[in-house]
Parts: C-alpha cells; sequence; structure tokens
C-alpha cells in the first residue's frame, strides 16, 4: 500500500475501505484458458477452451494456483474409434503476484470473473516438432503377449519396453541394441531364464527377447528393410505366430532395420495386462501384405527336461518352458511403394526341436531320515 504524505487522513480512509472490502469478498469466477496442439487426420490442429473456478479468498486463489501448476507430458497416440490422435500436454505456471492483481482488479470493478494469467511450457519433442521431423501418422502395431511368465520376467519386459517407449528413430540404419542399452543390473534387469543354445538358464535380462520381437513385428508390418534379425533356437510359445520372432543376445546377436520413410519414426509402447505392444508412427509412404507362416519341415518335440531348483519346497515342480516341435517356417512379405514399386521378400526360420523344462525342488526325505549334515566348505556343487 502506498501512502502519500499531504494526504494522510484520505488514503488512511481509502486503505480501510479497501481492507473492508476485501473482507467482504464474495467467490467470483477465475477463467483459466487452455490451448491444446492435436495432430489428427495427418494435421495439427490447436484449440481454445476454458474452465472455471470459483474464488472465494486470496488464500483460495493460492490453493488454485498450487492445484493448476503442472510440468509438461510429452506427446501420446491415443486411439478414438478406429482413429489414432496425438495429444500433449503443456506445462502451467504461475506467478502469484500477478494472479493476486488480477483479481483484486476484478474485485475492485465488481466483475463476476476475472482471466487467470498463465505461463505455458511445451514439452520436448512437441507434437510440432514430431509432425516438423515427419512423424504425422500411424504406420503399425506389434503385438505379443506373455501371460506365464515369471515375475522377473516381467519386470524385465516392463523395464525395457520402457527404455524403448518415446524413441525417435531419424532416417538410416536403427539398432535395438544400441537403442535400448547395456542390459545390466544398475539399469534395472533382473536374473530370469533366458536360451543360451540348446539350454534354458538363469541370465540378466530374462524376458528382452519379447521387446525386440514385438518392435520387430512393428517394423515388418509397416514395410521397413530389415537388415538383421535371428530367429530363436525353437518356437517359442509367446511368440506365435511363429516366424515373426526377433532374438538378440548383446553384444553377439541384434536387430537391425533401416528407416527409408520420408521423415523420423516414432515408437510407442504400451502393456495392458499381459499384452506388450508397440505403435510405430511416420509419414505412410507404402502398403504392406503378408502371408504365412508356410512349415516346410517338422519334427517332434524332445523328451522333458528336468533343472534342479533348491529355492522349490521338496517335491515340487514347476514348468518353465514348454515342448516345441522342430520347424523350417517361411514367411512371406510384400511391399508396395507409393512410386509403383513392389519388393517381394521371403523371411526363412530354423527351429529345432525342444523339450519341456521342469525346475524341481528337494528330493522329499523319507518318514524317520535322519537330518543332512551339514554342508563343508570347498567342497563341490
Amino acid at each position: 500500500m502506498i501512502f502519500f504524505p499531504l494526504y494522510p487522513v484520505l488514503v488512511l480512509g481509502t486503505s480501510l475501505a479497501f481492507a473492508w472490502a476485501l473482507s467482504q469478498e464474495t467467490p467470483i469466477q477465475a477463467i483459466l484458458v487452455l490451448e491444446e496442439t492435436v495432430l489428427e487426420d495427418g494435421a495439427l490442429r490447436t484449440y481454445v477452451g476454458s474452465q472455471a473456478y470459483p474464488v472465494g479468498s486470496e488464500a483460495e486463489l493460492r490453493t488454485l494456483l498450487k492445484r493448476l501448476a503442472r510440468p509438461p507430458k510429452p506427446p501420446r497416440f491415443i486411439l478414438e474409434e478406429d482413429r489414432w490422435k496425438g495429444v500433449e500436454k503443456r506445462g502451467l505456471s504461475f506467478v502469484e503476484e500477478e494472479a493476486l492483481a488480477a483479481y483484486r482488479e476484478a474485485l475492485r470493478a465488481g466483475r463476476k470473473s476475472f482471466r487467470l494469467p498463465v505461463r505455458y511450457t511445451l514439452p520436448s519433442p512437441s507434437l510440432r516438432d514430431l509432425y516438423a521431423q515427419g512423424v504425422r501418422e500411424h504406420l503399425a502395431t506389434g503385438e505379443t503377449g506373455f501371460r506365464g511368465s515369471s515375475p522377473e520376467r516381467v519386470h524385465n519386459i516392463k523395464t525395457a519396453a520402457g527404455f524403448l517407449d518415446g524413441l525417435l528413430i531419424p532416417k538410416g540404419v536403427f539398432s535395438f541394441n544400441r537403442a535400448l542399452g547395456p542390459i545390466t543390473e544398475e539399469r534395472g534387469f533382473k536374473e530370469a531364464f533366458v536360451i543360451v543354445g540348446d539350454r534354458t538358464e538363469q541370465g540378466l535380462g530374462g524376458g528382452v527377447c519379447q521387446v525386440s520381437t514385438t518392435l520387430f513385428r512393428a517394423f515388418f508390418f509397416a514395410g521397413l528393410p530389415i537388415r538383421e534379425r535371428h530367429a530363436h533356437s525353437y518356437q517359442v510359445a509367446y511368440y506365435r505366430p511363429t516366424g515373426l520372432d526377433a532374438a538378440v543376445f548383446q553384444p553377439h546377436k541384434d536387430l537391425k532395420v533401416v528407416n527409408d520413410t520420408p521423415g523420423a519414426l516414432w515408437v510407442q509402447a504400451s502393456i495392458q495386462g499381459y499384452t506388450l505392444r508397440f505403435h510405430l508412427f511416420g509419414t505412410k509412404d507404402r502398403t504392406v501384405a503378408w502371408k504365412g507362416p508356410i512349415f516346410l519341415e517338422r519334427t517332434p518335440p524332445l523328451p522333458p527336461k528336468e533343472i534342479p531348483d533348491p529355492t522349490l519346497p521338496p517335491g515340487a515342480r514347476k514348468q518353465v518352458d514348454f515342448a516345441a516341435e522342430g520347424a523350417v517356417v517361411e514367411v512371406r512379405r510384400y511391399v508396395r511403394y507409393g512410386d509403383g514399386r513392389g519388393v517381394e521378400e521371403r523371411f526363412l526360420s530354423r527351429y529345432r526341436p525342444w523339450g519341456a523344462v521342469y525346475l524341481v525342488g528337494p528330493s522329499p526325505q523319507p518318514p524317520g531320515a535322519p537330518p543332512a549334515p551339514p554342508a563343508g566348505g570347498g567342497g563341490a556343487p
């Protein structure tokens, strides 16, 4: 409050009157104007809307500002009525003194509402950034299911998918291993069963192949050229239909594709229940058809295998892998480009026969048997 020395009585009276008026405040509407950018039907559109909030005091206004403030949220594509739409959330911030000044001015003028001063912060990247780089429409979706996986395998799937969610792929060669980064405990990966040659054993990052397989399918259905892809040693039940899997094993086996589309590609991951999906967005310049799996050879599965697991209760038996017949499988893909060019490709996968794998607990002690002697140090396992 500013006081002028020549008019102390008048200014003091005004101050008291204003203070009395503020004490008699009645709720007025704080109007928040929101601007949102949406990417739909291959074009950017900006929508402007407003929301009214009743404010009965300066304290209520301060509380409202804290409640409305938010950081920006990166773009996401959502499916509505069979149409993909890109949305984003701008960050909102407020300068308390600016808002209080607008509120007090509305009170003085006897208005029923005032516009809430707000500052917007765009996410990085924003929808406009993605649009400028060619991310404009849905190209393809890859999907796999992982029901029946161990908690550790589920954890690794979610961890790896999280690293790839929101990935922007420029034109050129894409490497799955390079994009994912090292599979280490420090980055959150756990021990789970993996395929090593002709056996199943515990290994760091078990389940990452679920992620590479799902992303491979998105690339496959989008018609991207495949530079490197490895089939698994055997037909894994999680990866039906057969012939569309992609094994990775750092640093020896990788999944590599070429982004030869007109612009960048945007990868969006989603997990619903036990279903993993990768949605791919970019600029559509080709159509894809495919056929398969075509079984060229079949051989019967191997006998079941048991692996001792001292962590299980005595006599317990838990299946961790399933029998699969050996096979030579072909999948065909037909890519038609916008300029009229056509490419026909054949993807051949060779799977060895596999037997079911069971974890088994220690043999139960017969009734009345003496307890086992304590283990000594330095002995063979």
